[in-house]
């Protein structure tokens, strides 16, 4: 081969092929053929040769892909099935829902008392929607009182004056409002009627009205 040839030859594949020239030549006839016809070309492959070598050597392994880490459970926004039920039941308009679970939402001391009172008064109203919504406002102004439990003062004057049922339930929840104190103070005036009434359950639900507004 030419001098020039084979020192350039050398130089291209000497950095990057095994045995420098002479081992190219061995592993590739077809460029030794080239060489000797045409050394111009022969150098050309070689470098192009080379190139290849050094660039496959250059490309980086990618790193396998990580599999997508799970996703984090998150927490239900459905509505209560107790609150669901009402709307269903009563036939309340959707719209009014998200309205009603946000408040509940906030009064989960007294969510099942209530509940129980809200299914009383929807029973009672002629709206049950038009009642509901007015309950949603007590209770954003913070006036609504759910089912109480009546204490043994109340339970007393219940048992001896025969109350019946709705009129102790009501008394119970105006009493409801009130400190004990008071509540035991107005307790004393509701006997005081009582004893001289000839029918207790309905001079209690004469009385609520006043006891409401603080006698």
């Amino acid at each position: 081969f030419p001098a020039a040839f084979r020192r350039q030859a050398e130089a291209a594949a000497g950095g990057g092929m095994p045995g420098g020239l002479p081992g190219v030549m061995a592993t590739n006839p077809l460029l030794a053929m080239t060489a000797s016809a045409n050394p111009m070309m022969a150098m050309a492959m070689m470098g192009a040769t080379a190139n290849a070598g050094g660039i496959a050597g250059n490309i980086a392994v990618s790193k396998p892909a990580q599999p997508p880490k799970p996703a984090e459970p998150q927490e239900s926004t459905a509505p209560d099935p107790d609150i669901v039920e009402l709307f269903d039941y009563f036939h309340i308009d959707p719209r009014h829902l998200s309205r009603f679970s946000n408040l509940m939402e906030k009064r989960e001391e007294t969510f099942a008392g209530d509940m129980l009172k809200l299914w009383e008064l929807l029973e009672q109203a002629r709206s049950p929607e038009g009642m509901l919504v007015s309950k949603m406002r007590e209770m954003e102004t913070g006036t609504f009182i759910g089912k109480t439990v009546p204490d043994e003062v109340l339970l007393a004057v219940s048992k001896k004056f025969r109350l019946d049922a709705p009129a102790e339930a009501k008394l119970s929840d105006v009493m409801a409002k009130y400190d004990p104190e008071r509540r035991k103070e107005y307790m004393k005036e509701v006997e005081k009627h009582l004893e001289t009434s000839a029918k207790p359950s309905a001079t209690v639900m004469m009385l609520l009205k006043k006891l409401g507004e603080g006698l």
